[in-house]
């Protein structure tokens, strides 16, 4: 499992894990239900596509045309709840699925692929 922490301006920290089949961002603690990601620079998208290349070797971004391709929400087996993801030009906005776990998302490849294509249309990557 690959590891990478990211901080942004305001020092809120993400720490994505790459795992052989998803890719999960975590934060520092498990109390944070509702978390804001500031894109200060585009350091973790660019990490994102190249994790996702890595894990799936026939990934192509791609518009989202079924539910389970839009990255809006996701299910956590784990806590039997939902969490979601939401993208404005300035943050990623995270409500992690449970307040007893560090998890605020997890993208399988559809769900890469669909927020990797809108992130090359908002950004340069």
């Amino acid at each position: 499992m690959e590891e990478r922490v990211f901080e942004d301006e305001h020092g809120r920290k993400l720490i994505v894990r790459v795992n052989r089949s998803n890719i999960q961002i975590h934060t520092e603690r498990k109390d944070l239900l509702d978390y804001r990601f500031y894109l200060d620079n585009i350091d973790l998208l660019k990490f994102l596509k190249e994790q996702a290349e890595k894990v799936w070797k026939t990934f192509t971004p791609k518009e989202a045309n079924s539910f389970g391709a839009d990255y809006w929400e996701f299910y956590d087996k784990n806590t039997d709840n939902n969490g979601y993801l939401e993208v404005s030009k300035e943050a990623l906005v995270f409500q992690s699925p449970s307040d007893e776990t560090t998890l605020l998302y997890q993208f399988n490849k559809l769900k890469m692929e669909s927020f990797i294509y809108d992130m090359e249309s908002w950004f340069m990557l």
